[in-house]
């Protein structure tokens, strides 16, 4: 079944982020969008972004810390990663968003973006979920683990799939 999610707004803060967050993420749909959002923020602003990745990461990936939320932060492994992926690919998190495209360079139109997500009904458990988020640089959708903390937010387990390559954008004639 497929779904879209919309994500109305663009979070300026992390307290803007989190209310998002809690609006989107009562579904595996929308925790996957919120997931997407935060990723988006990173590659615009590691700080802020790394903020946001806190509050969306299930609880059992993260470490005490002092660069995310509450005492808590990504392991040292996830930063790792995000910052090989994204750090020189931010087009890469820009990817997941409707209306982006290897030849606009994967500039999202203005919100609401539209984030695409299906899943399979055998993939969605009462709190666990696996969903596949369409993305526009790719073939095909990507999976994403989810996992419902008790306050019934949706949060990701799993994520490597959404950090792999995709075509590259275009390269403008000014750019050459």
């Amino acid at each position: 079944m497929e779904h879209e999610v919309l994500v109305p707004a663009v979070p300026r803060s992390v307290s803007e982020f989190l209310s998002l967050r809690n609006e989107l993420a009562t579904t595996p749909q929308g925790g996957a969008a919120a997931f997407v959002l935060a990723l988006m923020a990173y590659a615009s602003d590691k700080a802020f972004g790394l903020t946001c990745l806190t509050t969306v990461i299930d609880g059992s990936r993260l470490q005490d810390g002092t660069a995310g939320v509450q005492g808590k932060e990504p392991r040292r492994a996830d930063q790792q990663a995000f910052r090989d992926y994204l750090g020189s690919r931010p087009h890469l998190a820009r990817s997941y968003v409707q209306g982006t495209t290897p030849e606009n360079g994967y500039q999202p139109p203005p919100p609401p973006w539209r984030v695409r997500i299906k899943e399979q009904p055998s993939d969605v458990q009462a709190d666990q979920a696996r969903v596949f988020v369409f993305c526009t640089g790719a073939d095909s959708p990507r999976p994403l683990r989810l996992r419902r903390n008790t306050a019934g937010v949706w949060k990701a387990t799993e994520w490597s799939s959404l950090l792999v390559g995709i075509r590259p954008p275009v390269a403008q004639a000014d750019e050459i």
